[in-house]
Formats: structure tokens, C-alpha cells, sequence
């Protein structure tokens, strides 16, 4: 396959009796801008980390255009990777992102320093040492560090913090033209959903380590199906219609994307095939999944 896949992944931590992240199977292809949300302590920094091979899986395996990113050196070469802010305290800004690009032989994309450091306005700092940074402008520095190289794949973990506004709508315009223009494939994490919502088109949702869902954005909103009596058998139905992308467990909750088929065929094979008249659609955003239905 061409781009990441994620295959059974689990993580289970020495000294745990529990599963940190537990059997998490999905796939990221070229010029996808892919969401990864959930309450905090849900996995999704340990997600990242394992991609990152920052952390070695418990089970299961990653791997990118076909090459397992922990059997093979340098796999992850094209990746830009912002998990938290990593610099050396000892050098100024921009000589840190000099240096990262001398350390990766990746001089040529000297020239780009500049108008990264503008994107994140740091250019007025390139010359402080970032050791004394607030955690808003540390979190920038790395993001510039993840941009600096036009990296193919990007994983943003909380990519928006200490971005003003005009910043948050600048970098979401690159990232859409990178994706748009480049293919650049993007995993994004970040609790300020608007501006999730803005830029991504699906959605990877993780519940106490585990995924629970995956969704298609219908444009800036979800379209929910709850039903009052649940399912009998949830994820045969889900295998029945494409455009229901995720169930939830209790066979009472469906997600639908519309751009895939119309909602009346799922609502009519629900009434007639299930023998369910008690159906309620919503439109919501992403606040449907953290308890706000």
C-alpha cells in the first residue's frame, strides 16, 4: 500500500495489566488530512509515538509504502513529526532548524527557514535561544522544525497551540495546499476541534485506547442516526451500506457519510429490513463524540 498503515497495534506498558492502546488498525494515503481525536489519556500520543517509533509496539505493526517502519533504517526520512517540543536550549531558533536540516542532509531546503519562521512568527525571535521560551512558542518552534524540510507525511500533535488567530487560519491554509498541491498525507491531533473541522475530511476516534470509529466528514458536520432500539447485529449493517462508516457498540449510534449514498437508503433499510420506525437524525460537529449529542 502507498502511504502509512497501521495494523493491530497495541501497547501495554511495563508493570500495566491493561492495554494503553489495544489492536488499532487504519490507513493514511497520499494528500489525506486525517483527524485523530478523543478525551485526554485516550492513546493518541502513544498512538503517535509508536508511528514515530519513538516507542516500540507491544504488538502489531507500522508501516510505510509497504516497508515496515521498524524493521528498516531511515523508513521515516520523508516524515515531519511534531510530538511535543524538541530543540537544542543552547542554540538560537534558527540556527536549531539549520541544524536540523545539516544533521538530516537536507541543506538544500536552507531557503526555507525564513518564511517558515514568518508562518509561525518567530522570525522576530531567530536569533533568541528557546530555552526560556513560553510552551506557546516552544510548540511553534516545533512546528517550524516539522515544516522546514516540505515533508511528505506530517504527524501535528496540538499543532494550533500559541498560534493567534490569523496564525491558526494561515497554517490551515498551507496545510490544505500542501495536501491539495504536494499530496502530502497529514495525522492531526488537537482539542480545538473548530479548527479540526476546518481542515480535516476524516476522522479516527479513540476511546480508552481503543478505535472506536472512523468517519467521513460531510463537509464541516456529521450526520448521526440514534435509534431507540438498538441493532441486533451492528457491523453486519455497517458492512451492508458504505456510507455507514462507524457503529457504535451498543448498536444504537450510526455515523453516515452522505457523500457516499443517500441517508433515505439507510434510513429505509433500517425501518423496513430492521424493523426500527424510532430513528432521530442530528447534524453535529465534532462535539457529537465528546458527550455534547
Amino acid at each position: 500500500m502507498t502511504g502509512l498503515s497501521v495494523s493491530h497495534l497495541t501497547k501495554r506498558y511495563r508493570g500495566n495489566d491493561f492495554d494503553s492502546l489495544h489492536d488499532v488498525s487504519f490507513d493514511v494515503g497520499k494528500g489525506e488530512i486525517v483527524g485523530l481525536v478523543g478525551k485526554n489519556g485516550a492513546g493518541k500520543t502513544t498512538l503517535m509515538k509508536m508511528i514515530a517509533k519513538a516507542q516500540k509496539p507491544s504488538a502489531g505493526m507500522v508501516s510505510y509504502n509497504g516497508v515496515d517502519v521498524f524493521g528498516r533504517d531511515r523508513v521515516l526520512e520523508p516524515f515531519g513529526i511534531m510530538i511535543g517540543a524538541i530543540f537544542l536550549p543552547y542554540l538560537s531558533v534558527e540556527d536549531n532548524l539549520s541544524f536540523y536540516l545539516k544533521l538530516h542532509d537536507k541543506s538544500k531546503y536552507e531557503a526555507n527557514i525564513r518564511p517558515t519562521l514568518e508562518l509561525v512568527d518567530l522570525w522576530g525571535k531567530r536569533d533568541k535561544k528557546p530555552s526560556g521560551f513560553s510552551f506557546g512558542m516552544k510548540q511553534r518552534l516545533a512546528l517550524a522544525m516539522c515544516m522546514v524540510d516540505e515533508p511528505e507525511f506530517m504527524i501535528l500533535d496540538e499543532p494550533f497551540i500559541g498560534l493567534d488567530p490569523d496564525g491558526v487560519n494561515e497554517l490551515i491554509g498551507v496545510l490544505r495546499r500542501w495536501a491539495a498541491d504536494r499530496d502530502t498525507a497529514i495525522l492531526i491531533s488537537s482539542h480545538q476541534l473548530a479548527e479540526l473541522e476546518a481542515i480535516c475530511k476524516r476522522y479516527l476516534f479513540l476511546e480508552n485506547g481503543k478505535l472506536t470509529r472512523q468517519f467521513a466528514g460531510t463537509g464541516n458536520e456529521l450526520t448521526v442516526i440514534r435509534l431507540l432500539r438498538p441493532l441486533d447485529d451492528p457491523q453486519d449493517f455497517k458492512g451492508i451500506h458504505p456510507q455507514v462508516v462507524a457503529v457504535s457498540d451498543d448498536g444504537v449510534s450510526l455515523n453516515i457519510d452522505t457523500t457516499k449514498g443517500s441517508l433515505n437508503d439507510v434510513l429505509s433499510e433500517l425501518t423496513v429490513t430492521c424493523g426500527i420506525a424510532d430513528i432521530d437524525v442530528q447534524r453535529d460537529g465534532l462535539s457529537t463524540l465528546f458527550g455534547k449529542e
